[in-house]
């Protein structure tokens, strides 16, 4: 059995706490990321907040064109062919796996327009 010094990082501090808790409260287009695109040689792997994956798919993964051209999502172990216009939504939802939870009630969406409408119809709040 490994002793304690072995199982935990006896270097953390109250600057490390206060870091993984900004990081887990912050909104899921936020968050830092891992992109799982297959590129040659390997995944991607590049680190970004969730935000960034539009331009990231664009710039780097050649994901550009009219809404309708047909693509493969290559993230690993996916492969699903959607057009354009579908794609980002689809590695934000499937891959990335954003959730949106309601401050009011506590329930979790998985698009942020779906949150949306439950506010206003369940708590009769405009969501900007």
């Amino acid at each position: 059995m490994a002793s304690s010094s072995q199982l935990f990082n006896e270097a953390f501090t109250d600057e490390d706490e206060q870091t993984l808790v900004g990081f887990a409260t912050l909104p899921a287009d936020r968050k830092p990321y891992r992109c799982g695109w297959i590129v040659p040689g390997g995944v991607c792997n590049a680190v970004l907040p969730g935000d960034s994956f539009p331009v990231h798919l664009r710039e780097c993964h050649g994901i550009f064109g009219n809404d309708k051209v047909r693509f493969k999502c290559e993230w690993v172990e996916c492969g699903l062919q959607m057009n354009k216009e579908s794609i980002v939504r689809h590695v934000t939802e499937s891959h990335l796996q954003y959730r949106h939870r309601c401050t009011f009630c506590g329930e979790v969406f998985s698009r942020k327009h779906t949150l949306n409408g439950h506010l206003w119809k369940r708590h009769g709040f405009k969501a900007d």
